[in-house]
């Protein structure tokens, strides 16, 4: 065999490069193909791999304490915002005043050992709490700022802060929930009443949360969506128990709700899986109108800065002149 076409051997390709009839084949007609399929598969493992660190792997920076304490459109705790609070707090306590004594019912039933079964009624233990903690904690801060010395900046985000922030972001969305699942699966207008009480129950609680979701700067992320379907794991739980139990309903039905009747356990199974599919589609709705009201906010501080500029030249000028 002549020298010129002798097997070359290159390890940087990856098969053997021959010659014939004294011209060498061009190795790029085979490797391509591959090389591309390769890079593709590179990539797409890369990015795999980066999402599921940025999930799962990178460390969650928690939020600033004073993002809890602090309305959305202010850097500090006014006298307004913290008599706003406690007005929401005797909100949920009145709430919860009249579902144990049946105030506002036109047919009151107060069988107060069944009261602690309706998903309801934990929606509003959940609420009183996080309006408490809620009303505690811009209450401490507000003190705190009229000290000469006091950062903001400096506030440590601790066991009270986080439990807020867990009440908080779960009971926004299980209010919501419940209001939505009663009104189109549970009220029945031969068994209930369309009264202040239901209202109150129903309605009320909901449009609390949603005041409050408009008003405060307290963070939803998007990784947190397993908090709320902790409340409705535990009260699957519980209906399951209190069944077994051979519990009753306030009406002497053997369920909490028809809807959860466990002699029908496939169905109560489909029911539950539901909920949790739409509590989380909620909650991920939640967290987009959180980042839609964070950027309104942010053009309306814009248009005032830019509306405050000018004012405050003319008066540097008036001075000067």
């Amino acid at each position: 065999m002549p020298p010129e076409c002798e097997e070359i051997e290159d390890l940087s390709v990856p098969e053997k490069i021959s010659c014939i009839d004294g011209r060498i084949k061009d190795p790029l007609r085979f490797v391509t193909p591959v090389t591309l399929c390769g890079r593709r598969a590179m990539v797409n493992k890369l990015w795999c791999q980066e999402l599921s660190r940025k999930w799962f792997h990178k460390k969650e920076t928690p939020p600033h304490p004073r993002t809890l304490t602090e309305p959305r459109c202010q850097n500090h705790v006014a006298t307004w915002y913290l008599l706003y609070r406690w007005l929401i707090f005797m909100a949920w306590a009145g709430i919860v005043v009249c579902s144990i004594f049946e105030f506002g019912s036109f047919n009151p039933m107060p069988v107060y050992d069944k009261w602690p079964i309706y998903l309801t009624n934990w929606d509003l233990v959940l609420g009183l709490c996080q309006a408490l903690l809620g009303g505690f904690l811009v209450s401490r801060r507000w003190k705190l700022q009229k000290i000469t010395e006091f950062d903001p900046s400096m506030l440590i985000l601790g066991l009270t802060d986080r439990v807020y922030w867990f009440l908080y972001v779960v009971t926004t969305n299980v209010a919501i929930c419940v209001t939505i699942s009663y009104w189109c699966s549970v009220y029945d207008p031969k068994i209930h009443h369309l009264d202040p009480l239901n209202i109150m129950l129903h309605i009320c609680n909901s449009i609390l949360m949603i005041i409050d979701f408009c008003v405060t700067s307290i963070p939803f992320r998007l990784r947190n969506f397993w908090w709320c379907l902790t409340i409705v794991f535990f009260y699957v739980i519980f209906s399951i128990i209190y069944y077994l139990a051979g519990g009753l309903d306030k009406n002497g039905y053997h369920y909490i709700y028809k809807i959860l009747d466990w002699k029908k356990p496939v169905q109560s199974s489909l029911v539950c899986l539901g909920q949790a599919v739409f509590i989380t589609i909620l909650y991920s709705i939640l967290c987009l109108l959180e980042k839609l009201k964070n950027r309104l906010y942010l053009r309306i501080g814009k248009k005032v800065e830019q509306m405050e500029t000018p004012i405050s030249n003319i008066e540097k000028h008036a001075d000067i002149v």
